[in-house]
């Protein structure tokens, strides 16, 4: 047993919680050094993608296993306390603190103002990825516009539901700034996990779902209980709130060019390889006699490898 200002250790939570505690930070701290390695050596173009996929693997496992560990009775911030510890490239001791749960009602809040920080995290991430894939200089359809209109209002109301949440259990200016917080590379693991999918279908529904009006009109009637609780309203200062919406949308669309960026530099080093790799004589040799008669035999409307395909 542990007194009451004392953080329970790894050697006093049951077997298999430790189990799944131990897996969730191997997995995130596996992560996390692949995407520093990958963004470190910059230029290993050829391996990247590989890398990319490794790491989306990890990711998809620890989710996985942070949900058997939400199932088996793992208290939220046991999960989050590991899963933190291993994306800052901490490996799991047996002597690991942990912090005290916190009681029931709290833990509910907790978890709440988790997940809709969490879904904030997605609905930036996922409309920077979207707007990627518009033609460039077309205006937006009414559809694309009444979708990106609700997208913002339902972030704004998700952040106050957050904050006033946070505020009204107690979580401290500290702990919300924890909470809140995405750190360059988590930004651009994110994006990157949507840019470079090669569904585009899943990207653009997973994009009109984050603009359903149901997500701010489910926050504000949990507004509205915590108006008539004392905890929302014009006459309640607002709590000290760490990253607003717009924020979070320049910081993903900031991640997403430079993923983009980085992108174009392995695209870059590839074709240095590949020319490096071609026999002399066929650049030599290249003529605009040569060029002509590869038209006269048909090959001249032959699609490029840099070409796009039409749409």
């Amino acid at each position: 047993m542990t007194g009451p200002n004392q953080a329970p250790s790894a050697r006093e939570i049951p077997a298999d919680q430790i189990t799944l505690l131990q897996r969730i930070q191997e997995l995130a701290l596996q992560s996390g050094q692949l995407l520093q390695h990958m963004y470190g050596t910059g230029g290993h173009a050829r391996t990247a993608v590989q890398t990319i996929s490794d790491i989306n693997a990890l990711d998809r496992d620890r989710d996985l296993t942070e949900i058997r560990a939400h199932a088996a009775g793992v208290p939220a911030e046991w999960i989050d306390r590991v899963r933190t510890l291993g994306q800052r490239g901490y490996p799991w001791r047996d002597d690991q603190p942990l912090p005290d749960p916190a009681p029931r009602a709290r833990r509910r809040s907790i978890r709440r103002v988790a997940e809709d920080v969490e879904q904030l995290k997605d609905m930036a991430a996922v409309h920077a990825a979207y707007l990627r894939t518009r033609p460039g200089g077309e205006p937006d359809t009414d559809m694309e516009h009444a979708v990106t209109q609700q997208l913002h209002r339902n972030m704004a109301a998700l952040w106050m539901r957050a904050g006033r949440t946070a505020e009204s259990i107690g979580m401290s200016a500290k702990e919300r700034a924890v909470l809140w917080a995405v750190a360059p590379t988590e930004w651009q693991q994110r994006v990157h996990h949507y840019a470079a999918g090669d569904d585009l279908g899943e990207l653009h529904t997973r994009w009109r779902r984050h603009g359903d009006v149901t997500i701010a009109t489910d926050a504000r009637k949990a507004l509205n209980r915590m108006r008539r609780a004392g905890h929302h309203g014009p006459e309640v200062p607002l709590p000290d709130m760490p990253m607003s919406p717009r924020q979070m949308l320049r910081e993903a669309d900031a991640a997403l060019t430079a993923v983009e960026q980085t992108d174009g530099a392995e695209n870059i080093v590839i074709t240095a390889a590949i020319e490096a790799a071609l026999p002399e004589e066929l650049t030599v040799n290249w003529s605009a006699e040569s060029h002509h008669h590869l038209a006269a035999q048909g090959y001249e409307n032959e699609p490029r490898l840099d070409s796009e395909p039409e749409t």
